[in-house]
């Protein structure tokens, strides 16, 4: 990855719906040059899906999961099937995930399954609050 699939990457996370021309217009390149470097960019796995924000539905949790030490990796690996958002922290906590739900009864069911997980010794959940 060089300085201009950098600068693409930043173009497309301000705005994944640019055009490829506005693009190539931005950092000096043509419209094909462009998007042969978004398609490498996706096949090299650098630009894993274009995406939108959204207002925020539901409710959201931020899960601090301590861990026997000896199964950290394999409750990470776990989380990592819950949720894109996980996070390795330090301290009291060994990892942090954030879970969004619909409500917080589903919240909470998402909890129950990650206190479930063989290796995980106590949780603290930090809800959002609209």
């Amino acid at each position: 990855m060089d300085e201009k699939d950098a600068k693409i990457i930043e173009i497309l996370r301000m705005n994944a719906r640019k055009k490829n021309t506005e693009i190539a217009r931005a950092i000096g390149l043509t419209e094909g040059a462009v998007r042969a470097r978004i398609s490498a960019l996706k096949k090299s796995g650098k630009i894993k899906r274009f995406t939108i924000e959204a207002e925020s539905v539901g409710v959201e949790g931020i899960v601090l999961v301590a861990t026997d030490a000896a199964k950290t990796k394999e409750v990470v690996s776990k989380l990592k099937d819950m949720s894109e958002a996980v996070y390795e922290t330090s301290g009291d906590y060994d990892a942090a995930i954030l879970i969004r739900s619909a409500n917080v009864d589903d919240l909470n069911s998402n909890v129950d399954r990650i206190r479930e997980l063989p290796g995980v010794v106590r949780t603290s959940t930090l809800i959002r609050m609209a």
